[in-house]
């Protein structure tokens, strides 16, 4: 089960909202996950309840190619005021040479993934300069084999003062595509005019996607992580796993937590 303690995101709910959904994957065999399926599902919520605010509007990517283009949506969407929600679906890929996470986009290939890739630390740069509880990111991912470890080990990273729930899972038998079924199941539900809170809405989508192998992640600003989903691992992302009872403290970051926006060098690295 997921607890819920005290202080959330909801304390914002007042302000206008924004809901930020990126999904990428590439295409072909370096593919891991059909991302973009969940986007029409996601966009048929009212995007009030994306952002659980009375007012809210929404930002769409689907599939896009430059990390940089990204990067600007991503940074206009942290720039304003109110609450902001990420949904993201896609899938990691680990940089060998400095070992870094990054998102693939649409052209990301095993020997482009430093220059067509969206590096993981620009978001959490972005992020972290955000006032503390005002965002909530919720993804549905899918890991290679080297991320997958880098992950487990060391978590997402996206900083304190921002609540994270979702899935990681582990990369899947040759020739197979996933699906972002988690996210499809937050859709379901609001769908059907139900709305749970946060912790409540992530376990029955927990329940329901599966599978056991998966890292489940509920951790930020008033959530702890206690048991275990649908039987997988509910606890936060490179966190060491909680005593029976018991879990991380609430608002404690998933994992290390750069600092401060992306530097000029980091935002543009160079053509191969």
């Amino acid at each position: 089960m997921v607890i819920n303690a005290q202080g959330n995101n909801e304390a914002h709910s007042t302000e206008p909202g924004t809901a930020l959904l990126l999904a990428a994957a590439p295409a072909g065999k370096v593919g891991l996950i059909d991302a973009v399926s969940v986007l029409p599902t996601l966009a048929a919520v009212p995007p009030g309840v994306l952002t659980g605010t009375a007012a809210a509007s929404v930002v769409e990517l689907a599939d896009p190619l430059d990390p940089q283009a990204v990067l600007t949506r991503l940074r206009t969407a942290a720039a304003q005021p109110g609450p902001l929600h990420l949904y993201i679906a896609g899938q990691l890929h680990l940089d060998h040479r400095q070992r870094l996470l990054h998102l693939a986009l649409a052209r990301t290939t095993p020997s482009t993934l430093r220059y067509t890739g969206l590096p993981w630390h620009w978001l959490t740069g972005e992020l972290t300069l955000r006032r503390p509880h005002t965002t909530t990111v919720v993804v549905d991912l899918v890991a290679d084999a080297e991320a997958w470890k880098h992950v487990g080990a060391g978590g997402l990273g996206l900083g304190h003062g921002t609540s994270v729930f979702g899935r990681v899972l582990p990369p899947p038998p040759r020739r197979t595509t996933l699906t972002p079924t988690y996210l499809r199941a937050y859709a379901d539900i609001w769908r059907t005019g139900a709305r749970p809170t946060p912790p409540d809405l992530h376990e029955t989508a927990a329940a329901h996607a599966g599978p056991p192998d998966a890292l489940f992640v509920a951790l930020g600003s008033g959530y702890v992580a206690a048991g275990a989903p649908s039987g997988g691992n509910a606890r936060a992302a490179g966190a060491p796993a909680p005593a029976a009872g018991s879990g991380p403290p609430a608002g404690e970051p998933v994992g290390p937590t750069p600092t401060g926006r992306p530097a000029a060098a980091e935002a543009a690295p160079a053509a191969a």
